[in-house]
This record gives structure tokens, sequence and C-alpha cells, in this order.
């Protein structure tokens, strides 16, 4: 459309904003679609704005949307409800607060904007585009942010061909009307189907936050379990220290063996020794702890640090498992000056 003498309205700007989300290296779309919008002139527009704060919030960039937020002169229920969402799905809980009570002392009215989005919605059904799935998950997302989540679950209903655009849509449509049953309920059916992939972490940071929030524990530990093994995608392992730092209790042993697992698999060193000194406390006399330490140390070529645990297992008296085998522990815990002398000759 660029590139021929049609000029994109704030509609196309907006639908190919939304597409940005959830797909591998859109940020970077997101970025220069951005640019585009000021280009054009469409800055000014709260349904571009908020298309563009949902999509940085998404991938993480927080303080794009609060930047953009801010620069936004007449902001109304949609612009803000996109930033209140934002903070909510990177955990600035008080942040998301403080700017809920700002739009009630403003008296922004939300069920004009549910109007006016109903009205869309038929104009859409009229040009028979219900079907098509980002139609389906805009729809989805503006009922959800309207708190009538029975009308997102009827458009999510009517949609024959539903895919992981539309699911994760009322996943976080749910999480946001505060039905955290019924996010994780559906969230747990999902995962029986062969058809339906996880494929990005939003999807997950929903579900995690939910079972937080809803104190939903042992489903928590169980999802991001799955996460990292099943579905091996890549953890964002501050963010889930920072989601065990808001339970209204204190990690168990469970827990924070998981974490530790995880630091292991993304190979975190400051928050695998973090893990492993809170499991040792619990524990005194289990091995796995510092076994697992002692890996991620030998991963990364830190072998004084594997030297360390070997000497404080040995002052301490902690037994190896039988599984240890004499093999395995040579490697990590033999002769450190023989196993960095063939890294030396390795890396040269």
């Amino acid at each position: 459309m660029l590139c021929t003498q049609i000029k994109p309205n704030c509609f196309a700007f907006a639908s190919v904003i939304s597409a940005c989300v959830g797909k591998n290296g859109a940020l970077q779309h997101c970025s220069t679609l951005h640019a585009h919008v000021i280009k054009w002139g469409y800055d000014t527009n709260n349904f571009v704005v908020s298309s563009l704060i949902d999509c940085y919030v998404n991938w993480g960039q927080i303080d794009d949307a609060v930047l953009l937020f801010d620069e936004t002169s007449e902001k109304d229920t949609v612009v803000y409800n996109s930033m209140i969402s934002g903070y909510s799905q990177n955990l600035y809980s008080e942040d998301a607060l403080k700017l809920f009570v700002e739009m009630r002392e403003k008296k922004i009215d939300s069920l004009a904007v549910l109007l006016q989005g109903r009205q869309v919605q038929s104009v859409v059904i009229k040009m028979g585009s219900e079907r098509n799935v980002f139609v389906a998950s805009a729809l989805i997302d503006m009922y959800s942010k309207g708190g009538d989540i029975d009308e997102a679950q009827c458009v999510l209903d009517q949609t024959s061909k539903k895919n992981n655009v539309l699911w994760t849509s009322m996943i976080m449509g749910y999480a946001q009307c505060g039905g955290s049953s019924e996010a994780v309920k559906l969230f747990g059916c999902l995962l029986t189907k062969q058809e339906f992939i996880p494929d990005h972490n939003i999807c997950f940071t929903a579900v995690l936050t939910t079972c937080n929030h809803a104190g939903f524990l042992d489903k928590g530990v169980e999802y991001f379990n799955k996460m990292t093994t099943n579905y091996g995608l890549n953890g964002n392992l501050s963010k889930a220290r920072d989601l065990m730092e808001e339970m209204p209790y204190d990690p168990n042993y469970v827990i924070w063996s998981s974490f530790l697992s995880s630091c292991k698999i993304y190979g975190d060193v400051e928050l695998g020794r973090e893990a492993a000194d809170q499991l040792i406390k619990m524990e005194p006399g289990s091995a796995a702890p510092y076994l697992t330490l002692a890996h991620i140390y030998a991963r990364k070529a830190l072998w004084n640090e594997v030297a360390e645990v070997r000497r404080l297992m040995q002052q301490r008296r902690i037994t190896e498992p039988a599984g240890w085998s004499w093999f395995v522990q040579d490697l990590v815990f033999g002769n450190m000056s023989i196993i960095m002398s063939l890294t030396s000759a390795w890396s040269n």
C-alpha cells in the first residue's frame, strides 16, 4: 500500500500494528510502523495509539508504551485500558491501579465506547469479516477490556476456525476480567489439543500471572515447567523471580527446585546461586542443589566455583546420590587443572 497512491488510513495502521503481536521479530516492525504513524499524522488517533501501546507492552517494552501514553494529549478509555492492561501484563500492579483511579477521577466512561464497539461489530458482520481471526481477536480484546466477558466469549464461539491468537486473546480476557478459574481451566483444556501450541511467552505470562493472583500455586509451577521443558520457550527468569516475590506466601522447596532447574536450562549463574542457597537452607542434607549449581558453573567454565561447591560438600559431609556416576563426578569435580587445560586447548 505504501508503494501505491493509496494513502493508508487509521484502520489500516491499527490492523497491521495489531498483527505484529505474537510474531517473531515483530518488535522491530512495530517501531518502524510507529515511525510511519508519525509520518502520516495518525499519532493523535487513539485507536492507532492503543494498538501501538498493546504492541509495545506485549513485547515487554513498557517504557516505550508509557512514553507514548504520556505524549497522547487527549486520552480516551481505549488508550487508558491499553495502558492499564500493559501495566498488569508486566506485573506493574501499583501503576495499573493508579492509572485506573486517574481514569475514574476523569470520569472516562467505558460504556459509551462499548456501544461504539458494538456498532463497529455490526458493520464488520455486514461486510462478512466476522470470521477473520484478527478481527475476532480485536473484538474479544475490546469486549474484555470493557468488562463484557460474556460478549467476548460469544465472539469466540461464533468464530469457526480458532487459532492461537484467538485462544490467547480469550485467556487474557478472562484474566483481565477477574475470571482466573475460567482462564486456567481454558488453558488446561487447550494443552490437551494437538492443534494448540502456545508459541509465545504472552500466553504463558497471562496464565502464570492469573495463577499467582488466584493463588493456584500447583498449577503455576506445573505450567512454568511445561513452558521451559515441553515447549522450549525462552523463560524470563527475572519475571519469574518477581512473580515468586509477589506471592502471598513464601516459595516452597518445589518452587525453588523448579526455578533452579530453569536457571540450569538457561545458564543463569546469579539466579541459580540464589535458588541453590534457598534450597540448601531448606534441606541442608540434600545434594541436589549443590550438584545442579555445580552443573551451572561447569557449563560456564567457572571451575574455581565448581571446586568451591565440591569443598562445601566435603566440609558439610554431603553425600552424592547413587545415580551420580564416577564419570560425571570426575567430569565436574575432577582435576580442575586438566579440565582448564583442555578448555584452553579447545578454545585455541
